[in-house]
């Protein structure tokens, strides 16, 4: 099983496609130990979910924020053919400058959708501890901290966002309970 751009639920968008299979391509140089069919979960369930997270709860979305969150982890070796407000938000994000409030609101989104997607893939329905427990729970501490500081400002994703950080605090808490 590979990834397949047009089984996403995504529109056929020439830079989408092309954001999805860069991210798919970085997962299979980077990530081969887990192999083509978990990748293509991984994308379905991390940069799809995000981007549709987007589409679906921002009326006002933009373009280049479904790109760079379709782009994953390979957004930073994201060449300039995303256009230059793809690279504007993209520079934004990395620090190279600074944000106007439009990308602001795109960062933020961005923040929650990652997050969003992370907890569920990695943290919520965890079926057993492992080695990556402990890292597990440094990952829920760092997005509830930084949940307090972009919290009320995108109500439809806050929402979301806070109970996800509640099933993933109860799903890790019940994993100990479990192993004791």
């Amino acid at each position: 099983m590979s990834f397949d751009y047009s089984k996403a639920g995504l529109p056929d968008k020439r830079e989408w496609r092309a954001a999805a299979d860069m991210c798919y391509t970085w997962l299979l140089e980077h990530m081969s130990m887990f192999g083509p069919e978990r990748i293509a979960r991984f994308m379905l369930n991390q940069p799809v979910t995000a981007a549709k997270l987007i589409i679906e709860n921002c009326p006002d979305w933009s373009e280049e924020s479904v790109t760079l969150a379709l782009l994953g982890p390979a957004k930073e070796s994201a060449d300039d053919s995303f256009g230059e407000k793809t690279k504007a938000l993209l520079d934004a994000m990395i620090g190279r400058r600074i944000a106007d409030a439009a990308q602001e609101r795109d960062l933020i989104r961005l923040f929650l959708v990652e997050g969003l997607s992370t907890m569920n893939d990695q943290l919520i329905g965890r079926a057993h501890i492992d080695q990556h427990h402990q890292t597990r729970w440094k990952i829920l501490r760092d997005l509830e901290k930084d949940f307090s500081d972009v919290r009320g400002k995108n109500l439809a994703l806050d929402s979301i966002f806070e109970k996800a950080l509640a099933d993933s605090r109860a799903a890790l808490l019940t994993l100990e309970k479990v192993a004791k």
